[in-house]
């Protein structure tokens, strides 16, 4: 599925290399069997905006990377092992929507789900060893760790108001950052890139996708669910305390602490609650902290891209800042 960021022009210098990414993430479900093939195929074939193979490509472009083919496989291995962590995520966290339809395990229920999620994990494991470059071995199975240590953290503090700060951007870290991060470290490494820039790319793609999280939770408070493909205010149903939730919590009175917690407690939550909690949000002003925080790790991102020589594909990177910034689904 080419996406409508690159027909509007986003990923316009790699469309034919993200065409060919569709065509390869047909390949890992053949063989697997008529279920596993068909669950593993509709998370993939699901929509999403394909940010992680194209940051992927984009950085390895930028760095002088000429080899299409083997991008092409590694940035497929990219959206697999998201993807995979999605399938994942929709059964702890009991969604029935994903990207505006059913949820794998809302369709197969979680027992075929998390095979479903397991299996796109070991195929993408299976390619990297193929292509024998353990560095970049490396900096996948690292981020796997990073995500599911960030999953395992959510999920200790669920609907812990307390939540600190620096305990939230360690969630978000490992759960969006840590694979952004290594998808442009990959595409640094292919183009056989100096250190300096690899190690620029990797921080380049963390700092995009801490901005990244930090727009995801921001939107959860202000987005329309048939744009945003999953319904509102689903972190907090979910116990997920996030960052306009933090600022909330931190500078509000006693009164509006106390309704804050009350909510929390509860184990249904109805319209009135959830407009009542997005009415304290919007009084002590949690999406626009949150959007001033987008702003700090975006700009450490634009001054990273400046070790990077001027090119189509730079020039796509600085755009992919702002398209993150200013996206609402």
């Amino acid at each position: 599925m080419i996406t409508s960021q690159t027909q509007n022009g986003l990923f316009s210098v790699i469309a034919a290399e993200l065409s060919a990414v569709e065509d390869c993430l047909r390949e890992p479900v053949r063989d697997s069997g008529a279920l596993l093939s068909t669950v593993a195929s509709y998370a993939l074939g699901s929509g999403g905006k394909r940010i992680r193979p194209a940051l992927l490509l984009l950085a390895a472009r930028a760095c002088g990377a000429d080899q299409g083919g083997r991008l092409v496989t590694l940035a497929s291995v990219t959206e697999m092992m998201h993807v995979a962590t999605l399938v994942h995520d929709d059964i702890v966290d009991h969604s029935t929507k994903r990207r505006g339809q059913p949820s794998a395990a809302a369709l197969w229920g979680s027992d075929v789900s998390v095979l479903a999620g397991d299996f796109l994990f070991s195929r993408a494991i299976q390619i990297l060893v193929a292509d024998g470059d353990m560095r970049i071995l490396r900096a996948f199975a690292d981020a796997i760790v990073s995500m599911i240590t960030g999953e395992g953290l959510q999920l200790q503090l669920l609907r812990d108001l307390t939540i600190s700060e620096a305990d939230y951007l360690k969630i978000i870290t490992g759960k969006t950052a840590a694979l952004m991060s290594a998808a442009a470290r990959v595409g640094a490494l292919v183009a056989d890139a100096s250190q300096d820039m690899i190690e620029a790319a990797a921080a380049f793609g963390l700092n995009l996708g801490i901005g990244f999280q930090l727009v995801d939770d921001a939107l959860d408070y202000t987005a329309r669910e048939e744009r945003l493909g999953k319904p509102v205010e689903n972190d907090f149903r979910e116990g997920k305390i996030t960052y306009p939730l933090i600022q909330l919590m931190r500078t509000a009175s006693v009164a509006d602490r106390a309704m804050v917690e009350d909510l929390a407690r509860r184990e249904q939550l109805g319209d009135e609650d959830l407009a009542g909690l997005r009415a304290l949000v919007e009084r002590y002003k949690g999406v626009a902290a949150t959007m001033e925080l987008v702003d700090h790790y975006l700009g450490q991102a634009r001054v990273l891209l400046q070790v990077v020589p001027e090119s189509p594909a730079c020039h796509a990177l600085y755009r992919l800042l702002d398209f993150v910034r200013h996206r609402d689904c």
